[in-house]
């Protein structure tokens, strides 16, 4: 996933509207004094894709997403995946109690490569809902739990990951990697060899139920083998010869008639 244009109004920190282009840029660096919204940028990225920031610590809470005093606020996010390229949003809303909801979300793949997610550009929708997180996982092949592994590195997190079981490590890494497909190529590959090991002995009691057959026992067989032949084409000719009377019989009642 590469970030190509980011719009914020309203979310946590930025009350204003506020865009973050990354267009151009191989590699980036947010820079500034504590406070300045550095990690917010990042947050804002995260809740577009999966509605949810790491360091709120409850995949619920959007609270925090919307500006103090603010009523409503918007995120979107505009990024590559390969040679496509997508847009999420969401909407967030205060009620007048107070309470924080997401009122609208949707993932739309731009059908002009170099949009940059304006109203008038064409898209093809692909989710809308509480449907677009799973859609991103999707899209990305990584749930946010892996993506804020991986991706974002919350604070803390990564020296958290370096000093964890080793165990614990591979689990990540293999989850994120996509490693567990080996897993379940080894499952299907151990039933698919019992079933051949079954097959393979059902087969070899049969072979040596006819170990000690004779030259005469095989010519036998061979002549009721052919005995059965000769009489299923016997009653294939009486068939065909009933179903051509039974024919005849019809056209002529039906002449009579």
């Amino acid at each position: 996933m590469r970030p190509v244009l980011l719009r914020m109004e309203g979310f946590a920190a930025f009350r204003a509207v506020t865009t973050v282009d990354f267009r151009g840029a191989e590699y980036f660096a947010l820079v500034g004094p504590t406070g300045s919204g550095k990690s917010t940028v990042i947050d804002a990225m995260v809740f577009a894709l999966y509605g949810s920031v790491p360091r709120w610590d409850d995949r619920r809470a959007v609270r925090l997403a919307l500006a103090p005093t603010t009523m409503r606020g918007t995120v979107a996010l505009v990024f590559d995946v390969g040679d496509e390229r997508y847009v999420v949003a969401r909407e967030l809303r205060r009620a007048a109690s107070g309470g924080v909801t997401v009122r609208s979300a949707r993932l739309e793949r731009l059908l002009v490569p170099e949009g940059v997610g304006a109203a008038e550009e064409e898209t093809a929708p692909l989710a809308d809902g509480s449907k677009v997180s799973d859609a991103v996982t999707d899209l990305l092949g990584l749930p946010f739990e892996d993506f804020c592994t991986c991706v974002v590195l919350p604070q803390g997190d990564f020296a958290e990951f370096l000093h964890a079981a080793a165990g614990k490590r591979q689990e990540k890494l293999e989850r994120i990697l996509g490693l567990g497909v080996y897993d379940q190529i080894m499952r299907r590959a151990n039933t698919e060899a019992s079933s051949a090991t079954q097959r393979a002995a059902l087969l070899a009691d049969q072979v040596a139920e006819l170990a000690d057959a004779t030259p005469a026992a095989e010519d036998t067989a061979a002549a009721r083998v052919a005995a059965l032949t000769a009489l299923a084409e016997r009653v294939g000719e009486a068939v065909s010869h009933l179903a051509a009377a039974e024919a005849a019989v019809t056209a002529a009642e039906a002449e009579r008639a």
